[in-house]
């Protein structure tokens, strides 16, 4: 494990876990309550900077999660298997207590199968405006809430090579960007410095491969019958950590009214604490909203 101080307050760690090499955000003091943050889809740890600014009582930790710029981009290893299995080595590296487990939309998916198999190993499961997966998959087919035509990029990144070539060009950084500025809930209140950051990163398809890659495996998944019956056996197990899911009620992708219904599918009560007038990337408009939601809960 080697540490990099790259500012006064956040340093990045590389730790090495799972087989491949992360790159950990960190901040806070060493004996201050714990939480490990996983980013969503296009983030990456700088998703959590501005939370991690107005939370200095707390001792953070922020991967970049496998594939992101940062840490290492095997070829395999974006099924959620692999992905959960990225976590609880990570938990082990870092020598993590039952840290709260604070996730955002693909962290969120993340969080939730974490959970479902590795619950005795986290204190609480925090997931901000992502659905729990089995809970979202239902609803795609059955149309519920118009949930199916919400997400429409989900079936443009099945095709093969496409999606990450014009993501990576100037006009599809561009409408990276866009998908960020658009869906904040209140206008002016996303933290743009940080998007340009994160949309930068992606300069060649290489370096959009493998979140694209999360999406692509999800699908297979679902669409194998021996790996889905293998995630929804995991599904059986109930999450037995607390669970409180925040959400930005401005999110236009993922419907509330879904989501709401994800205890139904935990097999455990779900704590719901709305957020009006914040949208999707409640990490990046509304970080003293949702440090007002974890402080109550450390």
């Amino acid at each position: 494990m080697e540490a990099v101080l790259l500012a006064a307050a956040i340093e990045h760690l590389h730790v090495s876990a799972n087989g491949i090499n992360f790159r950990v955000a960190v901040s806070g003091p060493e004996n201050a309550p714990v939480i490990l943050c996983l980013h969503g889809f296009p983030e990456g740890s700088m998703g959590w900077r501005p939370f991690m600014e107005v939370m200095p009582q707390a001792r953070i930790y922020a991967p970049d999660l496998r594939g992101y710029p940062g840490t290492d981009q095997p070829r395999k290893g974006y099924d959620v298997f692999t992905l959960t299995d990225d976590i609880k080595a990570l938990i082990e590296a870092l020598k993590l207590n039952r840290p709260l487990l604070l996730t955002h939309d693909w962290g969120g998916a993340i969080g939730w199968i974490f959970a479902h198999r590795y619950s005795p190993l986290i204190s609480r499961l925090v997931v901000v405006n992502c659905t729990h997966p089995k809970t979202l998959v239902r609803a795609v087919f059955h149309v519920t809430d118009w949930q199916t035509f919400r997400i429409p990029w989900v079936p443009f990144f099945e095709l093969p090579w496409i999606p990450e070539a014009f993501i990576a060009s100037s006009l599809g950084r561009k409408l990276l960007r866009w998908s960020f500025t658009s869906r904040e809930g209140q206008k002016g209140t996303m933290n743009t410095a940080v998007v340009d950051e994160m949309v930068s990163r992606f300069q060649k398809a290489s370096d959009m491969k493998p979140p694209i890659d999360y999406y692509r495996q999800m699908v297979s998944t679902h669409f194998t019958p021996s790996r889905r019956k293998k995630l929804y056996d995991v599904y059986e197990t109930p999450i037995t950590t607390p669970v409180t899911l925040v959400w930005g009620m401005e999110d236009g992708a993922l419907s509330s009214k879904v989501a709401f219904k994800s205890g139904n599918d935990t097999r455990c009560e779900v704590e719901i604490r709305p957020l009006p007038g914040v949208g999707h990337f409640v990490d990046l408009e509304a970080p003293e909203k949702l440090a007002q939601e974890i402080t109550r809960l450390l």
